[in-house]
């Protein structure tokens, strides 16, 4: 647009005008002048009163001389035109980049300008194209520099949108941009602009980054006004023509990297809350009131119960309902890593650390976890000889690494759980009792499943609708001897072992109806022997009952279907073409006709 450029266009009027003798004025398309000398200084800015003329050049695209102003047939619309001073004037349309921006006009309002050479046609044509030349140049220039700002803040907010730390360095290291997340998370300010990223990264991590065509996800300790933190380091060299421009690094914080890969690991996991926990018995509801009460805090939770009674689900619950929701919630199974690897799996290890070590060293659990939630299972299992390293982790919130001599700080809450008797294994020097105080924070108990019986049919039914959809069964209730020796078995697997039941049970169960047929027999034949010899008669003759009444629906459901087919086929016929129409009318294949003729004929 001309009335972007008005300081140049009117400087560069000002110095025709005196050069030449001449009144000069620009408009643009709306007719809007945009620079003037003389009697049309003071209009800038303002709108042409009486614009045919401009408007005629612009639609013709042509150079309009107005030698008699007033008699010109030209004027013939001007309200002015019987008292106007003009002695002579040219008009010229304005071209900017092959396109019409405006128009300009050189006017004489005495003889001695009106005699300026410049009023000769083919020296104004001349003069009109050198000078639409330079103001369509300058407007260009000008035009290009906006639209490089315009592209320059459009790279800085998607920059800036990044939800990862991003610094931009030239060829020969020093840093020249650095977007907002960078500077939120890392402490990596605008102060470091034209800084070496030496100020940033170790001395190692640049020489691969130079060295290597690519470096990805790499494990980095970079600096900033946080202090030291260990992301997850990519860079991605700028090229053009196979020349060197410099670098673009990426950093992920690593604890983010590991909530993001948790949830997508165990995405059902995280929408775990109290309501999944099942039971209404009084026991297990004290047991939830006291963990939601307890859930927002970051004191340490030493949660104890029998193998199977879901102290799991109570650690997620706890750590959904907390502040650290959004953050990690890494688990680890201090039983089921050996001793010579727990160690390095739950503190990490540098590169180098041990034969066979990764290159480049691993980020161990509880680093992982930083901001979120670690949960410990089966904590009475750490060996002693680490449990002086987990007591100093808990007590000072910081890690040494395998293999390294720096203190990492972490910020975790740790859940653990165990089913061991941590008192005893004190007496038996098998646990420290410094950590057992430290871990015993906020104790859980969770009873087992047979000192809250009246949860067993709840809970039953909860896994009977989980596994109905599942296996794509419709097992909707349970026949009486089937609740009673579910009800009468103690469980010593718990919910563990309830629902594996369940899940054997609606495998084998061909009916709507969950009978004790069933029910696997190491349960069946506990649970059974606590009902008398009548009872348990009658209620084997209730099982009977069921399975007789569906094999009695079978069979009704059976000669139905032979009739259906029967009288389809004395309408359409015998005959294969007859079969095929039958089989059309009644909305089944040819094959399932056949298949019930042949029960038929059995």
């Amino acid at each position: 647009m001309l009335k972007n450029n008005n300081d140049f266009l009117q400087e560069t009027c000002e110095i025709v005008s005196q050069l030449f003798n001449v009144v000069i004025t620009i408009i643009d398309t709306d007719f809007i002048r945009v620079a003037g000398t003389g009697e049309y200084e003071a209009e800038v800015g303002k709108k042409v009163v009486n614009p045919n003329i401009f408007e005629s050049v612009m639609e013709k695209n042509d150079t309009l001389i107005i030698n008699r102003p007033g008699e010109d047939p030209v004027c013939a619309g001007c309200a002015n035109k019987a008292s106007c001073r003009e002695k002579a004037a040219v008009y010229a349309p304005l071209h900017v980049k092959g396109e019409i921006r405006g128009a300009m006009a050189l006017i004489a309002f005495t003889e001695e300008q009106k005699n300026s050479g410049l009023f000769a046609k083919d020296v104004f044509v001349n003069f009109t194209k050198k000078l639409s030349e330079l103001i369509s140049s300058k407007i260009e220039a000008a035009e290009y520099a906006d639209q490089l700002m315009v592209n320059l803040n459009e790279t800085l907010a998607i920059l800036n949108s990044v939800h990862d730390g991003v610094i931009a360095m030239d060829d020969q290291g020093l840093i020249y941009r650095i977007n907002q997340s960078a500077t939120k998370k890392f402490g990596i300010t605008e102060n470091l602009i034209g800084a070496d990223i030496a100020e940033v990264l170790p001395a190692q991590a640049i020489r691969e980054i130079r060295r290597r065509k690519e470096y990805i996800d790499n494990e980095v300790t970079i600096r900033g006004e946080h202090g030291e933190t260990n992301v997850l380091l990519t860079s991605k060299k700028i090229e053009h023509e196979g020349k060197d421009y410099g670098t673009v690094l990426i950093m992920k914080s690593i604890s983010e990297a590991s909530n993001i890969a948790s949830k997508l690991l165990h995405e059902s996991d995280y929408k775990v809350d109290f309501s999944d926990i099942v039971g209404e018995s009084k026991a297990i509801q004290d047991v939830i009131s006291f963990s939601y009460k307890i859930a927002d805090s970051d004191s340490t939770v030493l949660i104890r119960g029998e193998s199977g009674t879901g102290k799991e689900l109570f650690a997620r619950a706890i750590h959904n309902q907390s502040s650290r929701r959004n953050g990690p919630f890494v688990a680890i199974n201090c039983g089921a890593i050996p001793e010579t690897l727990l160690e390095s799996e739950l503190f990490g290890y540098e590169d180098g650390a041990f034969t066979g070590a990764k290159k480049g060293g691993k980020v161990g659990k509880c680093q992982l976890a930083n901001g979120g939630t670690l949960f410990l299972d089966e904590v009475g299992d750490i060996p002693i000889f680490l449990q002086v390293k987990f007591l100093r982790m808990l007590q000072e919130r910081t890690i040494e690494r395998v293999g390294g001599n720096k203190n990492i700080p972490i910020d975790i809450r740790v859940i653990a759980a165990t089913n061991r008797n941590l008192e005893t294994m004190i007496e038996n020097n098998e646990f420290r009792s410094d950590l057992y105080y430290r871990l015993n924070v906020i104790p859980i108990f969770i009873p087992p499943l047979r000192e809250r019986s009246e949860d067993i049919l709840i809970i039953c039914r909860h896994f009977m609708e989980k596994y109905s959809a599942l296996l794509r069964k419709n097992v909707y209730d349970m026949t009486p001897q089937a609740a009673k020796i579910l009800t009468n078995y103690d469980w010593p697997g718990n919910i563990r072992e309830l629902e594996n039941t369940i899940e054997c049970a609606l495998n084998v169960e061909g009916q709507e109806i969950l009978t004790s047929f069933s029910i696997p027999e190491r349960v069946k034949r506990k649970g059974a022997a606590e009902l008398a010899g009548a009872e348990a008669e009658v209620h084997v003759a209730e099982d009977m009952h069921v399975w007789e009444r569906a094999d009695s629906l079978k069979e009704r459901r059976k000669k139905a279907e032979i009739d259906e087919v029967l009288r389809a086929l004395d309408k359409y016929g015998w005959d294969t073409k007859g079969k095929k129409n039958a089989a059309d009318s009644l909305g089944i294949g040819i094959a399932t006709l056949y298949r019930i003729l042949k029960a038929y004929q059995k």
